[in-house]
């Protein structure tokens, strides 16, 4: 038996009385018994301007699952290992973007601050794996360019802040672990390490935790290939083009959707868009947004997602007294957020004022709900939308940054029920796709588009793309669909067996082996 052991600091805090009543005083709706133990670790827990860190400790899921039943996780409090002169793993889950944790705001957001001194000892002793747990999003190392902070706000250079705070605090660098789902990280990491002649690198792993969170979610999909192509024969007549779901609303991602309204698409897909009241600043400026804004700028909570309430106002749009000031508020936002895009004659006119009102004009655009505030984007699976279409225009998560690649649910839905798609995300997310097992769509659909780091360009490929697309017939474009037989299938088989999981699980073992001088660790299937 091979014990795996993780300390807390805070062991089974949110199940003491008093720090119960805190969290329910300070965050409605935040239940504590799901909050995780080191989780005031990285955010202050008592300090209303911020939000408790999430409880995604990814790791352990991913050790419980693939681990053999030889293999033990243990959970003590610190001082109970510490006290045997034990090594641990100390895990830190991040929350939000790196501003919030990086000590952006004050001492108590300083990565490693809020850790008990114990516990600091016994790091600086090399006891410890400390572990920092921020793979649910695909931060940028170097978040400081233009484009990753139109795309997610000011963030700071990742690896220059945690060597920082190792440093202040001694730590030692070769028993810190970074888990990113940025698939550009481990790469940029090493080449800055080198260029900054650094002797003890951290530990930066790969882990996609889009693709663990949506793993648990597609045993109910029992349909083929086959039952999807011939499905699509036999409602031929009902087939739209392609599924497009937007459901926070982005200015990168309403660009797109207004460049789909300029170039008469919208008619040809199954759309999504309904636009938030919050979001509306020049008609509803009572509202408060403070409980809805992050501490950091440009970044939101899902309560920018639509309610019903929205969806009602959408439709009032048409009769809406200050339907001008909502069509001045977008012409303008459109012009200083999109800096980047609209320049050419091609895409210019995306942003007059006569297409704004227009795309506005046709809210609220809805496939299956008229409501996105309560929708779980991981857990809630329609696969109708993607049987009544052909492709997929998706919008990943973050669009601009050339120094990053992340995907989502939103690929991994689409490879699991069998559509091709276009992507308006970062640069190299194709590419990325390739190296990690999965085939793309070329010759089918032009794919150059990927390749493109300048964001007009990339932008005008995609659009050109979708059109010609559009224009070709629902016969036609069926007949193109069953042509990517293999590469459908394929993909689906992929994702289905693939052992990226394990990959990531298994580097993160050899970094802990080091630490506890341990033998190999067992994985199912290995």
């Amino acid at each position: 038996m091979k014990n795996i052991k993780f300390g807390w600091d805070y062991w089974n805090y949110s199940r003491q009385p008093e720090i119960r009543k805190i969290i329910k005083k300070n965050f409605s709706g935040f239940s504590p018994d799901y909050t995780w133990q080191n989780d005031s670790d990285t955010l202050p827990l008592f300090d209303s301007k911020y939000q408790p860190t999430n409880a995604w400790h990814n790791i352990v899921n991913i050790l419980q699952r693939h681990l053999s039943p030889r293999n033990k996780l243990i959970d003590k409090d610190t001082k109970d290992f510490i006290k045997d002169n034990e090594s641990f793993i100390y895990l830190i889950s991040t929350n939000g973007g790196p501003a919030l944790w990086c000590g952006g705001h004050d001492k108590r957001s300083t990565l490693f601050h809020n850790i008990k001194e114990h516990t600091k000892q016994h790091i600086r002793d090399g006891k410890v794996l400390v572990t920092i747990d921020m793979s649910f999003e695909g931060f940028p190392m170097d978040g400081t360019g233009k484009l990753s902070t139109i795309d997610m706000g000011a963030n700071p250079h990742i690896a220059e802040i945690i060597h920082k705070r190792a440093e202040e605090e001694n730590f030692p660098t070769d028993k810190i672990v970074i888990l990113s789902a940025n698939h550009k990280d481990p790469e940029n990491y090493r080449k800055w390490c080198k260029e900054n002649n650094i002797k003890k690198p951290i530990n930066w792993i790969l882990l996609d935790w889009c693709e663990k969170a949506i793993s648990s979610d597609y045993e109910h999909l029992t349909e083929t290939f086959e039952d999807n192509f011939n499905y699509k024969v036999q409602n031929i007549d009902k087939l739209k083009h392609y599924l497009c779901l937007m459901r926070r609303w982005k200015m990168p991602r309403v660009f797109h959707h207004m460049a789909l309204n300029y170039f008469n698409l919208l008619e040809k897909g199954s759309v999504s868009a309904i636009l938030a009241k919050w979001d509306v600043r020049s008609v509803f400026r009572d509202l408060d947004r403070s409980k809805i804004e992050m501490a950091n700028e440009g970044e939101v909570t899902f309560s920018d997602c639509a309610s019903l309430n929205d969806y009602e106002f959408n439709k009032t749009l048409k009769d809406f007294t200050f339907l001008d000031l909502v069509v001045d508020e977008y012409q303008t936002r459109l012009k200083p957020e999109l800096t980047d895009l609209g320049r050419s004659k091609f895409l210019y006119k995306i942003r007059s004022r006569k297409n704004v009102e227009d795309f506005l004009l046709k809210l609220p655009l809805t496939v299956d709900k008229n409501h996105f505030d309560a929708l779980d984007s991981f857990h809630h699976w329609d696969s109708s939308l993607y049987k009544d279409t052909i492709f997929s225009y998706v919008y990943e998560t973050w669009s601009y940054s050339t120094n990053m690649v992340f995907y989502s649910e939103k690929i991994y839905k689409c490879i699991l029920n069998f559509h091709p798609f276009l992507t308006w995300a970062n640069p190299d997310t194709i590419k990325y796709l390739n190296q990690n097992g999965y085939k793309t769509f070329s010759p089918y659909i032009d794919e150059n588009y990927d390749t493109k780091y300048d964001i007009e360009e990339r932008s005008t490929l995609l659009l050109k793309e979708m059109m010609r697309l559009c224009d070709m017939s629902i016969k036609d474009l069926l007949d193109w669909y069953g042509n990517q037989s293999e590469i459908l299938i394929h993909n689906y088989n992929h994702f289905m067996h693939n052992n990226h999981l394990q990959k990531s699980g298994d580097k993160f073992l050899k970094v802990y082996d080091k630490v506890v001088k341990t033998d190999e660790w067992m994985f199912y299937g290995q």
